[in-house]
This record gives structure tokens, C-alpha cells and sequence, in this order.
């Protein structure tokens, strides 16, 4: 499943994480969305696969999306659906996000974490830019 929202639609994402002999680790995440007619691709290297995400998928959302500036990852949860499984076992994440004044949770099920998290982290940026709209509403 690729994130479709009345915002952005995920096109695709990568993540490389490399281990050297020096035993640095290296995580690059690549993230391509599309907004309206438009697509924007960009890479970014981060503490771990979804460190990387999350700054890859913004890098891409915020010229369009000023709304996700104050907007911050408070809490990120995963546990094991079906421990019968072992490593194969379905996953549940849960990001709880932040924009200041609010508090949010997005969550998913998948058999892949790191599919699981980015969904979460695209359901929880999306709430965002609705939070933001509907505060700017609320002002004007």
C-alpha cells in the first residue's frame, strides 16, 4: 500500500542502511510523493530507517506544505502482532505526533516495519497539514 491523501501521493521510497567495518552506520532514505501535477523527489540521511524517512518525506512536502514546520514525532511504538510468527510476525506502529497545542496518533499493521512506519509517519504529517489548515481557518 502507497499513502494516497487529498495532499500528496507516495510514489516511491527507498532505504539503504549499511553497516561498515568501522561499525558506523549509515541510513539514506529516497522519497518521491507527487502534489497536484508535480514531482518531487529527495534523499536524506538519518539516524536509522525512519529518521531518514521522516526527513526525506518532508524535505519533499514543505514548500507546499508550510503547515509541518511545528510538527514533531512525540512517541513511535512497535509491537509484535502475532508472536507465533517470530521475525515474520505482523507489526503494529503507533506515532504519536505533535504540533505545539495538539496531540495525534496514527498507527499501522503490516508484515514489514519499516512499511508499517512510514505509513504511520505519512497518516501522521497528514493530520498535520489538516490540523494546520483548519487553525488557519479558525483565525482568519
Amino acid at each position: 500500500m502507497m499513502t494516497k491523501s487529498p495532499y500528496f501521493d507516495v510514489c516511491s521510497y527507498k532505504v539503504v542502511s549499511e553497516r561498515t567495518h568501522a561499525k558506523a552506520t549509515r541510513v539514506q532514505a529516497m522519497v518521491e510523493v507527487r502534489i497536484g501535477n508535480n514531482c518531487v523527489r529527495r534523499s536524506a540521511m538519518g539516524i536509522g530507517p525512519v529518521h531518514a524517512l521522516d526527513l526525506a518525506l518532508r524535505e519533499c512536502l514543505e514548500s507546499s506544505f508550510p503547515e509541518l514546520e511545528g510538527v514533531r514525532l512525540s512517541d513511535y511504538q512497535v509491537s509484535v502482532v502475532d508472536a507465533g510468527q517470530g521475525t515474520g510476525a505482523q507489526v503494529r506502529v503507533l506515532i504519536q505526533a505533535s504540533d505545539g497545542d495538539r496531540r495525534w496518533d496514527a498507527g499501522c499493521v503490516g508484515g514489514n516495519v519499516v512499511d508499517a512506519s512510514f505509513e504511520a509517519l505519512c497518516s501522521t504529517l497528514v493530520m498535520g497539514i489538516m490540523h494546520g489548515r483548519s487553525q488557519k481557518q479558525r483565525s482568519a
